[in-house]
């Protein structure tokens, strides 16, 4: 999905975004207590710090003003790129151990479709600043 300036703008947050942005948060929220649990240095604890560097760098952007923002670096987005296919790949092989209609499968449809966009919005924020890449 090609998320269009307007749209970035913070234009509709309460609609399309909004609906993207609770669960990025809530991703936000829960990857945090769980690392606040494992030893710094664990690839566990390396796994999450990148995760949810991914996800604020993703809530950036979606909510990001064009004209009143620093880009990124290509790195950072490299990085975040990598870590949102990680988590998507996870959430999807979880989705269809729930049953259609719970709660679980419910929340498990707005993480993916959260994370794609998320996805989506690093994709074209690359190509954006670095076209060549």
């Amino acid at each position: 999905m090609k998320i269009s300036s307007k749209m970035r703008k913070g234009h509709n947050t309460t609609g399309t975004f909004g609906e993207v942005l609770r669960p990025i948060a809530s991703l936000i929220s829960k990857s945090e207590k769980a690392q606040q649990k494992l030893a710094a240095g664990t690839w566990q604890y390396k796994m999450l710090q990148d995760n949810i560097k991914a996800l604020y760098i993703a809530s950036a952007l979606i909510n990001k003003d064009a004209d009143n923002s620093d880009p990124f670096i290509r790195n950072d987005l490299q990085d975040a790129l990598q870590a949102l296919t990680s988590m998507l790949d996870k959430v999807e092989k979880t989705a269809g151990k729930f049953s259609l209609g719970t709660a679980q499968h419910t929340l498990q449809r707005n993480r993916l479709n959260a994370l794609r966009i998320a996805e989506s919005v690093i994709k074209v924020e690359l190509n954006n600043l670095y076209p060549n890449c």
